[in-house]
C-alpha cells in the first residue's frame, strides 16, 4: 500500500514537472511583446549618509572595553563590538587603557611588532590587577614579549587545519548549542592560516581536530589572558565577503555562526567579567529578534501574485519587501513582465506602506564578474540578454543592473528605492562604490550560511584586504523556498533554525517567490508563511529590509557609557543621528518600571534619543 501511495506521488510529480516544461516553452515561443517600450524613467540621485560616530566621543571607564590596534583601518574590528553591543573605546596608545576591565589587543602575525619595556609593563599590569586582555596575532611578538602573560611556550604555522571545537570555558557563556561549538574552517583540499599553539601555564579552551591548542587562557596573578590561534581575518572578516574556503556546510537555511563566534565570545568574556551590566539590544523596541521578509519577483506571473502576498501580511499587520526585476526584454530565461499593465501591483503594495526594492534587470548569474560600467546607463538603450543560463550579451553592466532598475521603478511612482538583491546572491567586488553612487543602502546579496553570520554588516570598500567599511548594509538572507522540501513541509525546521537566532538577537531573513506555481508546490507557501508568522514569539520586531537596515544604521552612532549604583542606572549616551525605539539589555539588574520617558520590559528598557548628548538617570531596585 506504502509503495502504490509512493508510485502515485512520484507520478504527480512527473506530471506537474511536465506541465510546467509545456506552460514554459508556450510563454517562451507563443508570440509575445519581444522588447516593452514607453516605460517612465526618473533621475536616480544620490542620497545623504549618517556621519560615522567615534569611540572616542565619551571617556574611558570601568564598564568599557579598551583596545589597540596597530592597524589604521580598524572598522571591522570595530564592527564585533558594535554587533555585540558593548562599550568600547579605541586606544591610541597602552597609556590609554585606564580603567577598563577589558583590553583586546589587535597586533600583527605579518609584521611583528617590537614593545617597548614600558608597552609591556603596562600589558603585563593591567592583567596581575585583575584585568582580561585578548590577543588576536600577537603570537609573533618580537623576542617572546608576550609569552608569559598568555602562557604559551610557541606557535606552529600551518594551512591544514579545518575545524575548530570549543571545549570548555566560563567565558561561553553565549556559545552552548553545539554549532556554537564546532565549527567548520575549510570544506576543501586548502585551509586558512591557522596556529597550533604550545601551551605553557595556559589551560586550553579550543582545540584543532588534531587536538592542538587553537585558543587557550591563562591565569596570571589577579587576571587572564586569552590567545587566538586563528586570526580575526581567517575566522571572520574573509567570511563576510565570501572568500571563504567553503567552510559552510550547506548554502542556505541552517546554523553555522563561524563569523558570530568572536561576537558571542566578547559577549560571554563581558558578561562574566562584569557580573552586572548593561549591552546595546540588537531588536528595536521591546523586542529580542528581528525578522525581514522578503519576495523576489523575478518569474511572469510573480507581479500579479503580490496582491495575495499583500493581503495575508496586512492581515498579520507586518509589512515585508518586494524586490523587482525590472524585465523589459524577452531572452532565453523569461518574458517580459515589467510593464505598465502590471505596475499597478507594485504601486498598491507601496500604497500600504510595503517597500519597493531592485532585484536588477537581467538577474544574471554572471552578476560577481560583471564590468562596472559608467553609470550612464539608460532605458531603453541599455538592453542586457539572457542567451543561456550562464551566457550573456548587449554588454550588461554593475551599473546598468542598478541604475536602469532603479529609474524604472522611480518612473513608476514608486518614491523610494534605497533597497537591493541582485539575481541568484551573487556579490560584486565593486557593489558597494556602485550602490553609494546610486543613493541605495540597503542590501541582501549573501547567505547567512556563506557568510557564516546572522546579524547586518557593512561592506567594504577594499576587497582585496577586507578594509575601510563603506555606507551600505548587508542584511544576509537566512531562510529561502528553493531547497527540498517545499515550504509548506519546513514550518517547523524555520521555526527551529529560528529559535536559535532568537536567543542571541539575531535578524531572520526570509525569502518566499511569491510565483504560487503548482511546481514544488510554491501554491502552497502562503500556508507556510501565514503559519510560521502566527508562531513566532510576541517579542519579535518584523519589519522590511529599508526599516531594519534603517535602525542598524542609526544604532551603528551610538557610543555610550554607563554607571550602576546601589540605586540608579546612569546612562551617557552620544548619538549622531535621534533613534526613535532604541533598547538596551540588562544583565544582573532591574529597573523599576514606572519611569518617565522609558520603556521597561522584563531585561530590557527602551528609550528615545536626541542628536547629540543624552543624559539619564534611572531608577533600579
Amino acid at each position: 500500500m506504502i509503495k502504490r501511495i509512493f508510485s502515485l506521488f512520484l507520478l504527480v510529480l512527473v506530471g506537474l514537472a511536465l506541465y510546467a516544461v509545456v506552460i514554459k516553452s508556450m510563454d517562451l515561443f507563443s508570440p509575445t511583446e519581444e522588447f516593452i517600450y514607453g516605460l517612465n524613467t526618473a533621475i536616480v540621485k544620490p542620497v545623504t549618509y549618517l556621519d560615522e560616530a567615534d569611540s572616542r566621543q565619551l571617556p574611558m571607564d570601568s564598564n568599557t572595553i579598551a583596545f589597540y590596534s596597530v592597524h589604521q583601518d580598524t572598522s571591522m574590528l570595530e564592527r564585533i563590538f558594535k554587533t555585540a553591543g558593548l562599550p568600547y573605546r579605541r586606544c591610541k596608545n597602552l597609556d590609554e587603557i585606564g580603567a577598563a576591565p577589558i583590553l583586546f589587543l589587535d597586533l600583527s602575525m605579518n609584521e611583528p611588532v617590537i614593545l617597548s619595556n614600558k608597552e609591556r609593563k603596562l600589558l603585563y599590569t593591567f592583567v596581575a590587577n585583575g584585568g582580561v586582555l585578548v590577543g588576536n596575532e600577537v603570537l609573533a611578538t618580537r623576542y617572546g614579549a608576550l609569552k608569559g602573560l598568555f602562557g604559551y611556550r610557541g606557535y606552529t604555522p600551518t594551512k591544514q587545519h579545518r575545524q575548530l571545537l570549543l571545549t570548555h570555558s566560563p567565558y561561553y557563556l553565549f556559545l552552548d548549542q553545539t554549532e556554537e561549538r564546532h565549527y567548520r574552517l575549510s570544506g576543501t583540499e586548502r585551509a586558512p592560516y591557522s596556529n597550533s599553539i604550545h601551551v605553557g601555564t595556559a589551560e586550553v579552551i579550543a582545540t584543532y581536530e588534531d587536538e592542538k591548542a587553537a585558543i587557550t587562557l591563562n591565569h596570571y596573578q589577579e587576571g587572564e589572558a586569552i590567545l587566538l590561534g586563528v586570526s580575526l581575518f581567517d575566522l571572520r572578516y574573509r567570511n563576510l565577503f565570501g572568500k571563504d574556503y567553503n567552510a559552510n556546510r550547506q548554502y542556505a537555511n541552517g546554523y553555522e555562526p563561524l563569523s558570530d563566534m568572536i561576537v558571542f565570545l566578547m559577549q560571554g568574556i563581558y558578561a562574566r567579567k562584569l557580573g552586572t551590566s548593561i549591552m546595546l539590544n540588537t531588536a528595536k523596541g521591546a523586542n529580542h529578534a528581528t525578522v525581514v521578509v522578503t519576495h523576489d519577483v523575478d518569474y511572469e506571473h510573480s507581479m500579479k501574485n503580490i496582491e495575495e502576498f499583500v493581503s495575508l501580511e496586512e492581515e498579520q499587520s507586518f509589512k515585508s519587501t518586494y524586490t523587482i526585476q525590472t524585465k523589459y526584454l524577452k531572452d532565453y530565461k523569461d518574458v517580459p513582465f515589467f510593464k505598465n499593465s502590471t505596475i499597478h501591483y507594485i504601486l498598491d503594495a507601496q500604497e500600504k506602506g510595503f517597500e519597493i526594492a531592485s532585484h536588477t534587470v537581467l538577474h544574471t548569474e554572471n552578476f560577481f564578474t560583471l564590468p562596472q560600467g559608467d553609470c550612464n546607463e539608460s532605458y531603453p538603450h541599455y538592453k542586457p540578454f539572457s542567451e543561456s543560463a550562464l551566457k550573456d550579451s548587449g554588454e550588461p553592466t554593475l551599473c546598468g543592473e542598478l541604475k536602469v532598475s532603479k529609474a524604472l521603478l522611480l518612473g513608476s511612482g514608486i518614491k523610494e528605492v534605497v533597497s537591493f538583491r541582485s539575481g541568484h546572491l551573487y556579490y560584486n567586488p565593486r557593489l558597494p562604490q556602485v550602490m553609494e553612487q546610486l543613493g541605495y543602502r540597503y542590501s541582501s546579496c549573501f547567505s547567512a550560511e556563506d557568510v557564516l553570520s546572522y546579524f547586518p554588516y557593512r561592506y567594504v570598500y577594499d576587497y582585496k584586504t577586507l578594509s575601510h567599511e563603506s555606507k551600505i548594509w548587508e542584511l544576509p538572507l537566512t531562510y529561502e523556498d528553493e531547497a527540498f522540501p517545499p515550504l509548506y513541509f519546513r514550518v517547523d525546521d524555520a521555526l527551529t533554525l529560528f529559535q536559535k537566532l532568537y536567543r542571541h538577537g539575531g535578524v531572520f531573513t526570509l525569502l518566499v517567490h511569491p510565483d504560487l506555481s503548482y511546481t514544488r508546490l510554491k501554491n502552497l507557501d502562503l500556508d507556510f508563511q501565514r503559519s510560521f508568522i502566527d508562531q513566532l514569539p510576541n517579542d519579535v520586531w518584523i519589519d522590511t529590509m529599508g526599516a531594519v537596515g534603517e535602525y542598524w544604521d542609526q544604532r551603528d552612532r551610538i557610543v555610550f557609557r554607563y554607571n550602576i549604583t546601589t540605586d540608579k542606572v546612569i546612562l551617557e549616551l552620544y548619538s549622531a543621528v535621534a533613534v526613535q525605539g532604541l533598547s538596551f539589555k540588562l544583565r544582573g539588574l532591574t529597573l523599576k518600571e514606572d519611569q518617565a520617558n522609558i520603556e521597561v520590559k522584563d531585561d530590557l528598557f527602551v528609550l528615545n534619543v536626541e542628536k547629540g548628548m543624552n543624559h539619564w538617570e534611572l531608577e533600579r531596585y
